[in-house]
């Protein structure tokens, strides 16, 4: 059987890590690039962190490709308080990279090209601010109708937002509402959402994400490292289990049956609120009588999703 042929667009933090990681562990799944965006840290380290986690996973043949270094028009803003200022966590004695085996081509110029080469084929797995797409569909209209389909991790529906600038949208749209705006109102290809608020909803229990991180494995080791100072504020915040937003998304793009409810909706992003800029506005009583643009997943199989992440950290 063919393997699954996917692109993993990502500003690597902790959850990005994470998320890559498990995508790699998966036989089925054949990771053809990895694109990186400004996001969660600045483009030096987001590369940097990528290669690090492909060093840990002995897949350092995976092409890496530097994308765009700042959002469409919005100013920059990044989530170093949460990932730390390296994007890791702030990880001590961080695994030795060469941040010269990025690829020389531009992530948008490759996102163009290998969908030219594998017409139909692709997945992509998007988990960061959504520049590179909106820039991608600009220099070429048709580059989505060549994708097979993506799974966004992003965007809110019900007004629970994660930014400090705004109260009621999610850090990957927030950060570049219009590049967000473009992907949702021009993407041709089918469209799945994992929204901010079924990640607050797809929770580990703490003995479970525990058992996950101690195995003692390479890759449980560096699981560890890496997601100590999350923890220490996922807990310092009461939450009732470990919550990684990316591998959510991951999960659903591996396994479709994670996705327990989803609703299809036509979708629009506020590009003008004060308080909503960046928001993810559904159509929930199809008051504009447009066709859906987009699978909203609603609800998540957490004990299947589980198993994928310890299949991650086995070796």
């Amino acid at each position: 059987m063919a393997k699954q042929k996917m692109i993993i667009d990502c500003d690597t933090g902790v959850d990005d890590a994470q998320a890559i990681m498990m995508a790699l562990s998966r036989p089925e799944v054949d990771v053809i690039a990895i694109t990186c965006v400004n996001g969660n840290v600045d483009i030096e380290n987001v590369c940097r962190n990528t290669l690090r986690v492909l060093k840990v996973c002995d897949a350092l043949h995976i092409p890496v490709f530097r994308g765009c270094t700042r959002p469409i028009i919005h100013h920059e803003e990044d989530a170093s308080h949460y990932h730390g200022l390296d994007g890791m966590g702030d990880l001590p004695n961080p695994p030795e990279v060469d941040l010269s085996c990025i690829q020389e081509e531009h992530a948008v110029n490759a996102l163009i090209r290998l969908t030219k080469k594998y017409e139909g084929e692709i997945k992509v797995v998007a988990m960061a601010p959504l520049t590179n797409f909106g820039v991608a569909l600009r220099m070429d209209p048709d580059f989505s109708r060549r994708l097979q389909s993506l799974v966004i991790m992003g965007g809110n529906i019900q007004g629970k937002g994660n930014r400090s600038a705004s109260i009621a949208s999610e850090f990957n749209f927030g950060t570049d509402p219009e590049a967000a705006y473009v992907v949702i109102h021009e993407m041709a290809c089918e469209i799945t959402i994992v929204s901010w608020e079924v990640c607050l909803s797809a929770t580990y229990p703490w003995e479970k994400a525990h058992e996950c991180f101690n195995l003692h494995t390479p890759k449980s080791n560096f699981l560890q490292a890496i997601t100590k100072t999350t923890i220490e504020k996922q807990k310092a915040r009461g939450e009732p289990g470990y919550r990684s937003c990316d591998t959510t998304a991951m999960a659903v793009a591996l396994d479709s049956s994670i996705i327990l409810e989803s609703v299809k909706m036509f979708t629009v992003v506020e590009l003008n609120g004060s308080n909503t800029r960046g928001m993810l506005v559904a159509d929930w009583r199809n008051k504009l009588c447009k066709p859906p643009n987009v699978t909203i997943v609603e609800k998540t199989d957490t004990k299947k999703s589980l198993t994928l992440w310890r299949g991650m950290v086995l070796e």
